[in-house]
């Protein structure tokens, strides 16, 4: 693993020590994982948009004509 250094208001270290019981080290990792895997979603869903975009459209009709064929094959 490699070593990240936070650096934290005093007032918050104190706060820290009071609760001891915490694994702050595993809190602190939790966190970053966690806004790493938002900021990739995020990134996802951009990817996902532009590639959409970048289909043309299909000409009017067709999701009708689609249905349409879909319920005949039955």
């Amino acid at each position: 693993m490699a070593v990240v250094s936070v650096k934290v208001p005093k007032d918050v270290k104190e706060k820290m020590k009071k609760y001891g019981s915490v694994n702050w080290p595993e809190e602190i990792r939790r966190a970053i994982m966690a806004k790493i895997e938002e900021i990739e979603r995020i990134q996802a869903v951009e990817e996902a948009i532009k590639l959409l975009e970048a289909v043309p459209p299909a000409p009017s009709g067709t999701a009708k004509a689609l249905v349409r064929e879909g319920r005949d094959s039955d």
